[in-house]
């Protein structure tokens, strides 16, 4: 299953590259942020979507307190502009993480 989800990105990534599409969603302003003041809102995105939700569990694997861990959910909302309670905004989320990677 990995090696057909790392064929299907590398051919999404593949098409935005050919179409001249640069990262310019969520995520990259996410990224962007991150660089500009040194967060780890990507890093807090990717383990609570990892964590399917689990806040608490999130917390543990980037190594904050679930109130920071919740704080930073709520900035990924301001910053990126993501609804985290709506799933097609969580599934474009995930591939722009996915991207980002290749």
């Amino acid at each position: 299953a990995e090696v057909h989800i790392e064929s299907l990105m590398l051919q999404l990534a593949d098409l935005a590259a050919a179409e001249g599409h640069e990262a310019s969603g969520p995520v990259a302003r996410l990224a962007a942020y991150d660089a500009a003041h040194r967060t780890q809102l990507v890093a807090t995105l990717r383990a609570w979507l990892d964590a399917f939700g689990d806040a608490i569990r999130a917390a543990g694997q980037v190594h904050v307190h679930p109130n920071t861990f919740r704080y930073r959910l709520r900035r990924i909302s301001e910053v990126g502009g993501i609804d985290l309670d709506d799933a097609d905004s969580r599934f474009a989320a995930m591939l722009e993480l996915r991207l980002l990677r290749w």
